[in-house]
C-alpha cells in the first residue's frame, strides 16, 4: 500500500484590478510539488501555469503554460508565485 505524501496545500483566490482574478493552488511536500496558477478576466482564461503530469510530448514536461484559444499548452519552465506575479505586472503594464 502506498502512503500519501505529507503535503502542505494552499488554495487562494486573489481579486486583482480591472476585473482580473488569480487562482493559486499549490501542494508542497518532501520530493513533491504540484501547482496551478490560473489568471482570468471575467469568463476568459488569460494564462494558466501548471505542472500536472500530462502533455508528455512537451519538451518542458511536466511544466507548461495554457494560453487562450490555443489547442494545447506551450513549453514553460517551472514557475513560482513570484514569477507569476511578475508576469501579471507585465500584462497590466502592456508588456505582454
Amino acid at each position: 500500500m502506498n502512503a500519501e505524501p505529507n503535503v502542505q496545500s494552499l488554495r487562494a483566490k486573489a481579486t486583482l484590478k480591472n476585473g482580473y482574478v488569480l487562482y493559486v493552488n499549490e501542494g508542497i511536500g518532501e520530493n513533491y510539488r504540484r501547482y496551478s496558477y490560473h489568471l482570468q478576466k471575467g469568463d476568459k482564461m488569460i494564462r494558466r501555469w501548471d505542472n500536472a503530469p500530462h502533455w508528455m510530448d512537451i519538451r518542458t514536461f511536466p511544466f507548461h503554460l495554457h494560453l487562450p484559444d490555443a489547442d494545447k499548452p506551450v513549453e514553460c519552465s517551472e514557475v513560482f508565485v513570484t514569477d507569476v506575479l511578475s508576469e501579471i505586472r507585465d500584462i497590466f503594464s502592456g508588456k505582454k
